[in-house]
């Protein structure tokens, strides 16, 4: 019973996050297993994290399967193998989390320091996550604020910063639950004083419109089939399938087309469509962004590229490559993943260089699906771009959770940085997303549609613009070692 409870308290934490996006379940969850653990010695800890990882993230990426399986073609037994040993590789982190955790309180008396020190273990190591092994920035609890009333900390802070206050308010929920009497209510004033100040924070525009001038911008979801996108016979088709869904916004200035919707290298297109749709372009004044593959001669380099049309060709290369995906690491350990998922064009080389293009005399930052999850990344193209544009190819997951979640990571990056973002997907969520993290206009999905709307370029800082994630998470870091020594001297001096 105890087990099924630590897994029910992480499989419930994923209804904070699209699609349902009830972001107060995200301090359900983590007050529920705080009291789960309360009374329960320190050796059940890491049993209780891993147990909550495996229900959070046994429910909330179970799209892994899909993506295996349904895309990947990997044999049934296998894609749910791969699947559960990555929830359990997952799951070592919230293991991590609460064996600390509780390792430290149990050492400290003084629940204010209790509550600090679960907010600042739980961040750091969604941090950790979030980095090692190239990093998995997934299920972030500060994902789940874009739809709460405490949107205002993450352009501050960005995500971490979002994931700190719901840890705070979570475990201070916790210590309002078993409190009496006048703790109780100290425990509750403490939790206004988080909702207080956050909710100000909302109403401030860190950043403003270049000119009162928009953009009319239109992102192209032409929903290509998976077989059909790389069968060589159906290459115009596919082609074909864009310039029309393309002509029906010849009105646009910037039309953008997702991850590889040219199905093939950028010198192969260059020849038999390029040349003339860029004509169509140039006579309608339209610039055009695409998914490409590019290849390096001499060099043996193939990029998951975006390239430029209708002025200046301009080419960006993924530079944050997703692992078994695009790339295969450590292959002397993994070959065997290669001989049984299939992959199309999976051996790429991350690319360098600025992710900054021009679309009509705007800097754009680019970014190229999963690097939407590195708010860190996205913040390289800042202050400069004044605009975000993300293209990707969600078919990769089908009808799973996965694009609702992917969707609400763009959100966040809005946010974090004051731009509006647009954002191109094959078979959806194709979205236009303010600079407020409110999508203002959106596709559905597996349907052939265009998002069409205005943007407006934007100019200046968010503090987050200016800081990244280090602000934060050397702010927590020093928080955490203060509690730790303050704690110390505490009990040192009581003892003498």
């Amino acid at each position: 019973m105890r087990i099924f409870l630590y897994l029910f308290s992480g499989a419930i934490s994923v209804l904070a996050f699209s699609p349902f996006d009830l972001w107060w379940m995200s301090i359900v969850s983590l007050s529920l297993l705080l009291l789960l653990l309360y009374a329960h010695k320190e050796d059940h800890a890491f049993k209780a994290g891993y147990f909550y990882g495996i229900g959070m993230f046994g429910v909330g990426t179970s799209w892994i399967f899909n993506s295996l399986y349904d895309y990947g073609n990997a044999p049934w037994i296998a894609a749910v193998i791969i699947t559960f040993v990555g929830i359990l590789v997952l799951s070592l982190f919230t293991a991590g989390v609460i064996k600390l955790y509780m390792y430290l309180s149990s050492r400290i008396t003084n629940t204010i320091s209790q509550v600090l020190i679960f907010a600042c273990v739980w961040v750091l190591f969604e941090w950790l996550r979030s980095w090692i092994l190239t990093g998995f920035p997934w299920l972030l609890m500060g994902h789940t604020l874009v739809d709460a009333p405490l949107t205002g900390i993450i352009p501050i802070l960005g995500v971490f910063g979002g994931s700190t206050i719901i840890a705070l308010i979570a475990a201070a929920v916790f210590q309002a639950l078993i409190a009496t009497g006048s703790d109780q209510i100290k425990w509750l004033v403490f939790i206004g004083i988080l909702l207080g100040l956050n909710y100000p924070l909302n109403n401030i525009s860190w950043t403003d419109k270049r000119t009162q001038e928009s953009v009319r911008i239109a992102a192209v979801q032409a929903n290509i089939p998976f077989e059909m996108k790389w069968d060589k016979s159906k290459r115009n088709e596919v082609y074909q399938t864009y310039v029309d869904l393309t002509a029906q916004h010849w009105d646009s200035q910037i039309i953008i087309w997702p991850e590889t919707a040219i199905p093939t290298f950028y010198r192969v297109a260059n020849k038999d469509f390029i040349p003339l749709f860029e004509q169509q372009l140039k006579q309608n004044d339209v610039e055009l962004i695409s998914g490409v593959f590019t290849y390096e001669p001499g060099t043996e380099r193939v990029f998951n590229s975006l390239v430029t049309l209708g002025n200046e060709v301009q080419i960006y290369n993924k530079q944050h490559l997703v692992p078994f995906g695009e790339y295969l690491p450590f292959r002397w350990v993994f070959q065997f993943f290669r001989n049984l998922v299939t992959i199309p064009m999976s051996d790429l080389s991350a690319g360098e260089g600025s992710s900054i293009v021009t679309l009509k005399d705007i800097p754009v930052g680019v970014s190229i699906c999963y690097e939407a999850a590195y708010g860190n990344e996205i913040n390289h193209a800042l202050p400069d771009a004044q605009l975000l544009i993300n293209v990707t190819n969600d078919a990769w997951f089908g009808d799973s959770l996965a694009p609702h979640q992917h969707l609400q990571i763009a959100r966040v990056r809005t946010l974090e940085t004051g731009r509006y973002m647009v954002r191109a997907a094959n078979t959806g969520i194709s979205a236009i997303i303010n600079h407020r993290g409110q999508i203002t206009a959106q596709t559905g999905q597996f349907v052939d549609d265009v998002v069409a709307g205005e943007v407006w370029p934007i100019e200046g800082y968010t503090p987050f613009t200016r800081w990244g994630n280090w602000a934060i998470i050397s702010s927590l870091s020093i928080l955490l070692l203060i509690t730790l020594a303050l704690q110390r001297k505490h009990i040192f001096n009581r003892s003498k």
